[in-house]
């Protein structure tokens, strides 16, 4: 991906919880942290727009697939969080740790808040993809191809780790509620 190989002022070690059971960083990755609303760099704001309107099609797509999905939410509202995650894996870093995108840490993006997950590659590894423990399931690391899942302890998952291959994602939530909630949430913390 052209942009985060020239926007290397972006970069940062990526953050996850905890180390795994070996001792190593449960997450070894280099992220650029993108928000959608922030006009400061028009660049990364016009990359952000981009994805989150992806994702948004996406999402339309999900819940006409599961017309009570909506329902069920409180506020009967889902919206993409604006506050994503551009992730870069060199051959043999990944996300080796089973986890859950669902946490209740008081974080801006509110996690308690998050009903789905979504991963989208951003290019094509074949050794690569994603690993959901208890579907027994892997989605393989096809560029353009959008995951959305729960958020929640019914959808541990891992990435696939390749030493041959780099790979890169974009990734992020969808919260319930709406977007202008949040937005004000977020305006007065």
């Amino acid at each position: 991906m052209a942009f985060f190989d020239r926007r290397t002022d972006l970069h940062r070690p990526g953050i996850a919880f905890g180390p795994a059971g070996d001792q190593q960083p449960s997450k070894l990755s280099t992220d650029i942290s993108l928000v959608a609303i922030d006009r400061e760099d028009p660049e990364s704001c016009a990359i952000s727009e981009v994805i989150v309107r992806g994702v948004t099609a996406g999402l339309d797509r999900y819940l006409a697939e599961r017309p009570l999905f909506r329902e069920v939410c409180p506020e009967q509202a889902l919206f993409v969080l604006p506050i994503f995650n551009l992730q870069r894996y060199a051959p043999g870093e990944g996300f080796r740790q089973w986890h859950c995108d669902w946490t209740i840490s008081d974080e801006a993006t509110e996690p308690v808040h998050r009903v789905l997950a979504w991963i989208l590659y951003c290019d094509s590894v074949a050794e690569a993809g994603t690993e959901f423990h208890w579907q027994r399931h892997h989605e393989e690391a096809v560029r353009g191809k959008l995951l959305i899942f729960p958020a929640g302890p019914s959808h541990i998952h891992r990435g696939r780790v390749t030493q041959k291959h780099s790979k890169t994602i974009a990734t992020g939530w969808i919260n319930a509620g709406t977007q202008e909630g949040y937005l004000r949430r977020l305006a007065r913390s």
